[in-house]
């Protein structure tokens, strides 16, 4: 396993005092493929209290920074979201919590990979660099919790549907092949 790609995909739950184990400590890194684009993420562990400052604002810890839910590698062609062209290359999908009357919101953003630096017990916030596109966050509650993040990448042939879901609440990013 790449460290610098783990630490890229991480999702900042809580910010352990030092010395201190996050409680919502990934297992594994984990992948989703279809043909052009390969999706990593950390499967972090359910965390509602965590889940509700991020998304109403709140002083617990995860919502103090942004997540970094997981890098998106465009292997053969652009995509598009929004209206706004991914290129080829790596990507990040951000969840940026609430702030004050402003939502939470998804964000993908550009990444260079030469830039993320390793410290073993820090999981890094997503860089500040350009962001392509961005959007409320629509999660929507589910009948079902899931005990740690899981991602999903269906293949619609003129576009792609990732699929986030942490706990209960479950979000779709729609890439498309073309604008």
């Amino acid at each position: 396993m790449n460290y610098a790609m783990a630490a890229t995909v991480a999702l900042a739950l809580a910010s352990p005092a030092a010395g201190q184990e996050s409680p919502n400590k990934p297992n594994f890194v984990k992948s989703v493929k279809a043909p052009g684009l390969d999706v990593r993420f950390l499967d972090f562990k359910w965390d509602e209290e965590a889940w509700n400052s991020l998304i109403n604002g709140g002083s617990h810890p995860a919502a103090q920074r942004s997540w970094v839910l997981a890098r998106l590698m465009l292997q053969t062609d652009p995509l598009w979201w929004n209206g706004k062209v991914i290129r080829v290359g790596p990507a990040l999908l951000v969840l940026n919590p609430r702030r004050g009357s402003a939502p939470a919101t998804l964000e993908i953003q550009y990444i260079d990979m030469r830039e993320v630096f390793v410290d073993h017990n820090v999981i890094a916030e997503p860089p500040d660099t350009e962001t392509y596109a961005i959007a409320p966050a629509a999660f929507k509650k589910v009948g079902h919790t899931l005990p740690r993040l899981a991602l999903d990448l269906q293949d619609k042939g003129k576009a792609f549907d990732l699929s986030v879901q942490y706990g209960n609440r479950k979000a779709t990013v729609t890439l498309t092949r073309s604008p």
